[in-house]
């Protein structure tokens, strides 16, 4: 008796019909669902590359300027926080810049979002992080 209740739906070919636009409304929901997560991966990167942009302002500041050593220094910080250092591009004022004037720091990296990967579709953001402040050394 009980597997008459069970096949019953198995039988009836009215009930195909409606799974179709189940299926649909299925994948449309998981492809915003992956361009949510994509959304909330870009704002963890920038968040991430505006950590260590500022890091790295403060010992330019500190410094007068930027050098190769405090290149060293930002992509240790970069890889701590989960970033290929090799994909972020720095720019920043060079050294010897005298006390109270601009330094300038520069980050800019591009994410790929995966959302649109099952429709045969990447899109690529770009993330650029610009901070500014004055150095503080003072050179006779």
């Amino acid at each position: 008796m009980k597997l008459n209740r069970w096949s019953v739906p198995l039988r009836n070919n009215r009930g195909a019909v409606g799974s179709i636009p189940l299926m649909f409304f299925m994948l449309v929901a998981a492809i915003f669902l992956y361009l949510g997560i994509d959304l909330y991966g870009y704002i963890v990167q920038q968040q991430k590359l505006t950590v260590a942009t500022n890091e790295l302002l403060e010992i330019v500041k500190a410094e007068n300027g930027y050098d190769s050593i405090n290149r060293e220094q930002f992509d240790k910080l970069v890889q701590k926080s989960g970033i290929d250092p090799a994909k972020v591009s720095l720019s920043a004022t060079p050294k010897q810049v005298e006390r109270g004037g601009t330094v300038v720091v520069e980050a800019r990296m591009v994410y790929e979002c995966i959302g649109l990967k099952p429709l045969g579709k990447t899109v690529e953001l770009p993330i650029r992080v610009k901070q500014d402040g004055l150095a503080r050394t003072f050179f006779r």
